[in-house]
């Protein structure tokens, strides 16, 4: 919540003299001192040094305060009678001292002095942080001396003089802050100088080689000694200009330069006044002779508001500014450009979080037009979005020559406009240029400029501004803005949906503004540009594109939706956008691998809702629709939309061999459903066998579930649990999990039952928010082996000695592989010989089955209990 770091700043104070030593007024506090009082309302534990009493400092600690305390203290002197020192001549009044201090922002700590007339107390030193170190100011270590500014009571009257005090006030501004110590201060008295210091020193109409320098006389002087040195370099003490009046006029400055200037009072035969400064200014930059081009490739690019660089100025609303952007700049969404149509740098008024009436100045520098004949201003812009303002450009930032308000570009991707502005009413002057930005609204008011060019007014200024309207299916009146005086234009238009691409040849020559272009294809997007034609020859560059659509005279259907899904049946809806009341439907199985091909599976329909039947539930759907508009032909082909027919539950089987979750293959298992599912072999001495080849359902993480399968090894729930390696009776695994986890993963598996029943039931809970796609598997039932030893070739057994599964056969054995129930392989061997023996590890005492192969390619499975 808290707290940074401010800078250090030492506040000292010059007098224009020094001091003589006190003979009237020297007085220190002499703290700890019960002639001075404690006011103020403050948390009694942040006072840590109470100058009343025992500190012989005065220490705060506002952090020791707490948060949420409002802390304001003050230590008050007793009355000190200044009437003496004002008897004689000592009039400039001073406190000093030594003080640490660790602000945070907001506080105030200050030396206040006493209005006995008023009644009122007022500020003569503010003091500003010198440590970021808590120990410090609780300590009083790194204090630093201070000397208040200066108190003239010169026209105090004997109220004020003999009723005077002073105090040390302190104001946490109802803030969280950390602390300070002031030590004892001493009040001193003193004659004023006989030659004050100068003050409040300015520098006011800049130019690039000029500058009116002022300042306020502090005393009777009449003249003033001036030094001017560029910006960092030491002043020699000797003036640049003597005897100066107020304000002083410094002329011969060089362009685009940063200067310090010092200044002190002549006071005639008292002397002179200490020098006093610097006072920082920049020349303005020297006039640029036009042609000049500012493609802005060269300013820094910044996500704030620009200020100024290459004598390129702004002045910004907070929220509405101009920004200096690379090429490569989004910008908000819903306003432009688009980077692909950039071409390097460029400024954009930033709108995000403005409001209606924000303004952004963007001022170029003094260009100087004298070497045009015929002077222009041309510019690229660029203005997309819902919220666009205006764009105004004004010279010397009075005369507004161009505007233009609301949107331009159709979207973040149409190129950039030109601009062309005629100044041949400013021929021989020099001016600037300001492109004002006034807002309408928020962040989809980006307004944007680039390649500035003062040149002369071309022979045959490009059109911009192009338009499109009154737009049907075959005809569009286009328009744009003429920059010049040409009164006939040439046309190209481009069928963008045919292929077409500009070629600088005329579709259409000398036409009039707007034109009416004709016989187009309906549907179709269409480009167009248009050049000026000035006559004798003479043509002005292309301009656009500017780009359209016509309408469609039998538009595409919308808004597809599938309703009442039945098991074998489904309503087929669709937003009809002219007025076909006949569609083509086609119907895609994409279960069953079926694709679109264009050709319907239902034409002439009359009905919307379609209700389409024969479906296969638990399938997945497409559909698309077309209109049939007679004789205005069809339209494009609306879709697909997707949908799928619910699964009919299937109870799983040795005779059906799938088992599936009540979502089926399409669709996902339902919330708060507790299901038993119990599979038994068709045949009296089978076991079910359970392959799942899909396994999703929702876990609690690592170690438990929300949803699962617990499974029984036999008939009913009360039959021992297969369990999952991960913990508990119940089996999740959560493939939206990334990595997936659960207590245990199914897919992959088979499960066999090995109760005498060869049944095996599952009993599936879920809870009542996510739902996932559940599983799918195949059931089969096989006997196990019950031939006799001699049947089968070999005899087995557990040799415990050793935890091994041992075959004995009467030939070579090929491979032995053992299981547990959930028909994961815990041992394996291959003896190649009569005899042999796979190790079963860290299995438990179980039932487990084994397949045991001879050599011959005979094959038996055995159940066994170890």
């Amino acid at each position: 919540m808290k707290k940074i770091t401010l800078k250090l700043f030492v506040l000292m104070f010059l007098l224009g003299t020094s001091f003589s030593i006190s003979q009237t007024l020297n007085q220190p506090a002499n703290w700890p001192n019960a002639a001075w009082s404690l006011s103020g309302t403050y948390t009694a534990g942040g006072l840590l040094g109470d100058p009343t009493t025992t500190g012989a400092s005065f220490i705060f600690d506002d952090d020791a305060a707490g948060n949420g305390s409002s802390d304001n203290i003050i230590a008050t002197s007793p009355v000190i009678d200044l009437t003496a020192a004002s008897g004689a001549g000592e009039t400039w009044i001073t406190v000093s001292g030594n003080f640490t201090y660790y602000p945070l922002g907001g506080d105030v700590l200050a030396v206040e002095v006493y209005d006995a007339d008023a009644m009122t107390w007022s500020q003569l030193q503010v003091f500003s942080g010198n440590t970021t170190t808590v120990a410090d100011y609780q300590n009083c270590t790194i204090s630093e001396a201070y000397t208040s500014s200066v108190l003239d009571i010169s026209g105090f009257t004997a109220t004020q003089l003999s009723g005077f005090q002073y105090r040390v006030s302190y104001n946490d501004q109802g803030g969280w802050q950390y602390g300070w110590c002031v030590e004892s201060p001493t009040i001193t008295s003193a004659a004023p100088p006989s030659c004050i210091d100068p003050s409040m020193l300015t520098a006011s109409n800049i130019t690039d080689t000029a500058a009116d320098l002022g300042w306020t006389e502090g005393g009777t002087a009449m003249a003033w000694d001036v030094e001017i040195v560029t910006n960092g370099t030491p002043p020699t003490g000797t003036p640049t200009a003597s005897t100066a009046m107020n304000p002083y006029p410094a002329t011969g400055l060089t362009a685009q330069t940063a200067y310090d200037f010092y200044v002190r009072a002549d006071c005639g035969p008292g002397g002179t006044s200490n020098w006093v400064g610097p006072f920082t200014f920049t020349t303005a930059c020297a006039p640029i002779n036009a042609p000049y081009t500012e493609d802005f490739e060269t300013f820094t690019t910044s996500t704030s508001a620009f200020t100024s660089q290459n004598c390129w100025t702004a002045t910004n609303s907070p929220s509405y500014f101009w920004e200096s952007a690379p090429g490569t700049d989004t910008g908000s969404g819903g306003t432009g450009p688009d980077p692909t149509i950039t071409t390097g740098n460029y400024f954009y008024i930033e709108a995000s979080g403005s409001a209606a009436g924000n303004v952004a100045e963007l001022l170029s520098p003094l260009v100087d037009l004298t070497p045009l004949t015929a002077p222009s201003l041309t510019f690229n812009y660029h203005m997309f979005g819902g919220q666009i303002g205006t764009l105004d450009v004004l010279v010397n930032g009075t005369t507004n020559v161009w505007t233009l308000s609301g949107q331009q570009q159709a979207s973040a991707t149409t190129p950039w406009e030109l601009a062309v502005v005629d100044l041949s009413a400013y021929a021989g002057q020099q001016i600037t240029v300001t492109f004002r930005g006034t807002g309408v609204g928020s962040f989809e008011g980006d307004i944007s400029i680039d390649n500035v060019v003062f040149d002369e007014l071309p022979a045959c200024p490009t059109p911009n501004a192009l338009t499109a309207s009154n737009i049907t299916d075959a005809t569009a009146d286009l328009g744009w803005t003429e920059n010049g005086t040409a009164t006939a234009w040439d046309i190209e238009i481009v069928d963008i949906t045919g292929g077409g691409m500009a070629t600088g040849t005329p579709t259409a020559s000398g036409v009039t503004n707007p034109y009416t272009a004709t016989g187009l294809t309906q549907n179709n997007d269409y480009c167009f540009y248009v050049r000026a034609d000035c006559g004798g020859g003479t043509f002005s560059s292309w301009a656009g594109p500017f780009c359209f659509t016509t309408l469609e005279t039998c538009p595409t259907p919308s808004a597809l939706t599938a309703t009442n899904i039945m098991e074998t049946s489904a309503d087929l809806g669709w937003t009809e956008n002219g007025a076909a009341t006949s569609w083509n439907i086609e119907l895609v199985d994409v279960t069953a691998g079926g694709t679109a091909t264009g050709t319907p599976t239902a034409s002439g329909v009359m009905t919307n809702p379609y209700n389409a039947t024969g479906l296969v539930g638990d399938n997945s759907y497409q559909f698309y629709v077309q209109a049939d508009c007679g004789v205005d032909g069809t339209s494009a082909w609306a879709g697909p939309f997707s949908f799928s027919t619910p699964y009919v539950a299937v109870p799983p089987d040795c005779t059906n061999g799938i088992f599936l979750d009540s979502g089926g293959n399409s669709g996902n298992y339902s919330s708060n459903e507790n299901i038993t599912y119990t599979i038994c072999p068709d045949m009296a001495g089978d076991a079910v066998n359970v392959e799942f080849t899909f396994f999703s359902t929702e876990n609690n993480g690592a170690t438990a579930c929300y949803d699962g399968l617990t499974i029984y090894d036999g008939p009913d729930n009360t039959a021992p649990t297969i369990d999952p390696a991960g913990g508990g009776t119940i089996w999740c695994f959560d493939r939206n999990d990334t990595p997936a986890a659960g207590t245990g993963d199914l897919q992959g598996m088979t499960i066999v039952s090995s109760d005498p029943s060869g049944c095996l039931t599952f009993v599936f809970t879920s809870d009542g928010s996510v739902v996932r796609p559940g599983w799918s598997a195949n059931v089969t039932c096989a006997p196990l082996s019950v031939e006799s030893a001699e049947a089968r070739g070999f005899l087995h057994y557990v040799n415990k000695s050793n935890n091994s599964f041992v075959v004995m056969a009467q030939t070579n054995i090929n491979s032995i592989e053992v299981y547990n129930l959930m028909g994961q392989v815990i041992g394996t061997a291959n003896p190649n010989d009569t005899s042999g023996e796979a190790y079963l590890g860290a299995a438990k005492n179980g039932v487990y089955f084994a397949r045991v192969t001879l050599e011959n390619g005979r094959t038996s499975i055995v159940k066994f209990a170890k």
